[in-house]
C-alpha cells in the first residue's frame, strides 16, 4: 500500500489483460471509515488495456484526498460480458514537518538528504505515533459507529474536533437523532474538554439540564449499551501541534547525523577503551532523544486498566 501526502494528487492505473475498445472502467473511492469519497467516475483509457484516474484538486479548490487514512479504489469493468472489480489501496497521511521547514533550519543536511527526506520523515512520524499512542492526522466530515458505554459519556477511537450529529440505531425501527448541532431541540451532547487538546477530544458527554434551582443539575440521558451510535463530525487534529513538529525536527536531525545510533539500540553508555556497553532499562519508554520526549509528553495518551 502506497503512502500519499494529504492534500496532494495521486494517479492510479489499472492494466487489463483483455480490452475491447468499448470497455468502460468506472472507479469508486472509499475511505476506511466506510464513506464514499468520490465516484463512480469513468477512468481514462490511455492505451490498450491501460486506464488511469487522478484524484487531485477539485474546481472548488478542495483536494479529493483531504482526509488522512486508508483509501480503497474499486475499479469496475466488463470482459466478455462478465463484470469484475479490482481494488487498489493507498494510505493518506499528514507529514509532521515539511522538507522546506526542516532544511531551512538545517541547510547543511539538504544536499545529502533531500531525496531521502520523505522516507525518513515517515519513519520518525511512526516513532512519534507509537510513543504518543495517537496520530496527529485529520479526518474531516466523517462518520463513525460505536457501541454505547452505559454512561453519560462516550470514549471515541479518534479525537473529534467538530461534532455535528449523533444518531442511535441507524437503519432500525428505533433510529433516533439524539444530537444535531443545527437543531436546538436535539442539541443534547457536547465535547468534553481536555488539556492541550485545542478543541480535539476523545470524549463526548450529555449536557446537563437545569431544574427549578440553578444549583441543582440533572443528567438528561446516557449512551445505552444496547444501542449503536453513528457520530458525524470532523475527527483528528486540524493542524500538527508545534511540539510534534519540533520533536520531528529533532529526531530527523538525529537520524541524519547518526546521533541516535547508540540510543536506538537501547545503549545508554559505551566505554571506548574496552567493549563495555550499558543498556537502558527504559529502552521502550523513549524516542531516543530526551528533548523530543519532553516535547511529546503533553500529547502522550496513558490508558489505565485493571489486571486480574
Amino acid at each position: 500500500m502506497e503512502d500519499v501526502k494529504i492534500e496532494t494528487s495521486k494517479t492510479l492505473t489499472l492494466t487489463l489483460p483483455s480490452d475491447p475498445v468499448s470497455n468502460v472502467v468506472s472507479v469508486s473511492l472509499y475511505h476506511e471509515f466506510g464513506s464514499l469519497v468520490s465516484g463512480p467516475t469513468n477512468a481514462t483509457r490511455t492505451a490498450t488495456g491501460v486506464y488511469t484516474i487522478t484524484y487531485g484538486q477539485q474546481a472548488s479548490g478542495i483536494y479529493i484526498l483531504n482526509s488522512a487514512g486508508r483509501h480503497r479504489a474499486d475499479f469496475t469493468y466488463t470482459i466478455s460480458g462478465n463484470e469484475y472489480t479490482q481494488s487498489q489501496y493507498i494510505n493518506v497521511y499528514t507529514p509532521y514537518i515539511t522538507s522546506a521547514v526542516f532544511f531551512e533550519d538545517h541547510p547543511e543536511l539538504e544536499d545529502e538528504w533531500s531525496e531521502k527526506f520523505d522516507k525518513i520523515e515517515k519513519k520518525i512520524r511512526n516513532i512519534i505515533n507509537t510513543f504518543c499512542g495517537q496520530s496527529f492526522d485529520y479526518y474531516p466530515n466523517k462518520t463513525i459507529e460505536i457501541s454505547g458505554s452505559g454512561r453519560n459519556s462516550l470514549h471515541l477511537p479518534f479525537p473529534i474536533t467538530t461534532l455535528r450529529t449523533i444518531t442511535a440505531d441507524v437503519g432500525t425501527s428505533d433510529e433516533t437523532v439524539i444530537h444535531d448541532y443545527e437543531d436546538a431541540t436535539v442539541n443534547n451532547v457536547e465535547k468534553a474538554k481536555e488539556p492541550h487538546s485545542f478543541g480535539a477530544t476523545y470524549y463526548l458527554k450529555f449536557k446537563r439540564s437545569t431544574l427549578d434551582s440553578p444549583n441543582v443539575l440533572l443528567l438528561v440521558n446516557k449512551f445505552y449499551k444496547t444501542s449503536a451510535y453513528s457520530i458525524s463530525g470532523d475527527y483528528g487534529w486540524q493542524f500538527v501541534p508545534n511540539n510534534i513538529e519540533q520533536a520531528a525536527d529533532l529526531l530527523i536531525a538525529d537520524h541524519m547525523n547518526d546521533d541516535n545510533q547508540y540510543r536506538s539500540h537501547g545503549i545508554k553508555r559505551a566505554d571506548m577503551d574496552a567493549i563495555d556497553l550499558h543498556f537502558s532499562e527504559n529502552f521502550y519508554e523513549s524516542t531516543g532523544n530526551v528533548d523530543a520526549d519532553v516535547l511529546l509528553m503533553d500529547y502522550t495518551l496513558f490508558v489505565m486498566d485493571y489486571v486480574v
